[in-house]
């Protein structure tokens, strides 16, 4: 039975083992230059150094992207940063631009090299040719369908390997090949600084009455014509696992810990018992539903399942991101039955919690709020990032806690 890989993305160290301690097989980061993620935190080289021994102490991979389209000035740096990565014990680079694939190839042996979903690559002579570059693995468009990859996995000669995206944001542009953002705001989305202005709400002006402002779709909160719902393909693993595809990867270097943790393992539960049952053809109903519910949980917006069976679906209402739970803490230590927690959001003495671990969905009483830094006792955790000390019972460095969402649309 094919078994692929779990991809996790990390914008940063903690999110990084976040997403080891939920289950993901392989992590892909970023450093300062040359990634598609130019405002998420990303890694320096230290960072970096620490994350591969992370990854490898537990047998995991490290990827690391270099997926910017690359101008002559860049090129130099960009084989040194992948020659430096390799020394630091990354697995792959994960790159777009077709002249800094053929010279990492060539200058940076003993370096995988795995292609960009930004370089569009449609079809398996798009493959083959970035294989005799000496690619190993391919990132599909987003626009393939499911029978298309199919095919393409079954046509690959040799033993290249073939990754598509699950879960996650999708950009508007043909697989985030996009100017708008560099047109509206001089800020280049395929040089890792993009401003989004697909997510935001637009109206109409008529020429001769600008002042008078004209909805296009008629809702309370506007309307985002350019926005996208977020891929969701978590009620599909054994067609994908069928498909042959190496490497199932999900979006989200700049989100959270939460995010990471959440995703992470509703996609390794799915895929663990997609491997127990190995005569599955789809997915038990109460297994999507166990996945979806905890899936709407973060951050999202109305979940679709991309061009994976033929084109998406019209977003016919408002496309406004939900969530139904908000990051309350992250476990930093546990000692003498107590948790030292990191605040994300405010939360108080005597209020019902959820602490997320690898194994399960735990509740949490908050009681004796102390703080680190004085030791006293509060009733309300309300500084950001201030520590405080809670009765523990379950729960591990690592965790997270979360509570309901407060103060939102949506709550």
């Amino acid at each position: 039975m094919n078994r692929p890989q779990l991809l996790a993305p990390a914008g940063n160290l903690r999110a990084l083992e976040t997403a080891l301690r939920f289950g993901a097989d392989a992590v892909y980061c970023g450093l300062q230059e040359f990634s598609l993620r130019a405002s998420a935190h990303n890694l320096n080289q230290e960072e970096l150094s620490r994350a591969a021994a992370l990854c490898h102490k537990e047998g995991k991979c490290l990827y690391l992207t270099l997926n910017i389209f690359a101008f002559d000035s860049d090129l130099d740096r960009m084989v040194e940063t992948a020659r430096i990565a390799r020394d630091l014990g990354v697995d792959a680079v994960i790159v777009s631009d077709l002249g800094a694939i053929a010279r990492i190839a060539r200058e940076v042996p003993g370096l995988s090299i795995h292609v960009s979903t930004q370089a569009n690559i449609t079809n398996t002579a798009d493959a083959e040719v970035y294989r005799s570059l000496g690619a190993s693995r391919v990132i599909v468009a987003r626009e393939l369908s499911l029978d298309a990859i199919k095919r393409m996995v079954t046509n690959l000669s040799g033993n290249m390997e073939v990754e598509c995206f699950v879960h996650g944001a999708i950009c508007m542009s043909f697989s985030g090949r996009c100017l708008l953002s560099r047109y509206l705001n001089g800020r280049s989305a395929n040089r890792g600084a993009c401003t989004q202005p697909c997510r935001w709400s637009y109206t109409l002006h008529e020429a001769k009455h600008p002042e008078t402002v004209m909805p296009i779709i008629e809702n309370e909160h506007g309307t985002a014509i350019l926005s996208s719902g977020d891929l969701c393909m978590i009620e599909h693993i054994p067609e994908l696992i069928a498909s042959g595809v190496s490497c199932l990867k999900i979006e989200g270097r700049m989100k959270n810990e939460l995010y990471v943790a959440t995703v992470t393992r509703a996609y390794r539960a799915a895929l663990d018992a997609c491997f127990d049952h190995p005569e599955w053809k789809t997915m038990p109903e109460k297994l999507v539903r166990e996945g979806m519910e905890e899936l709407c949980t973060i951050s999202h917006r109305s979940y679709d399942t991309g061009f994976f069976f033929g084109e998406p679906q019209a977003i016919v209402e408002d496309n406004i991101t939900k969530q139904f739970r908000e990051y309350m803490g992250y476990v930093l230590d546990v000692k003498d039955g107590k948790a030292l927690v990191e605040m994300r959001n405010r939360f108080f003495q005597g209020e019902e919690l959820e602490a997320l671990t690898p194994s399960g969905i735990r509740p949490f009483p908050v009681e004796n709020l102390v703080r680190e830094a004085t030791g006293e006792s509060i009733s309300v955790v309300n500084i950001p990032l201030d520590h405080v000390w809670i009765p523990s019972e379950g729960i591990g460095p690592g965790d997270l806690l979360r509570g309901p969402v407060r103060n939102r649309l949506n709550t």
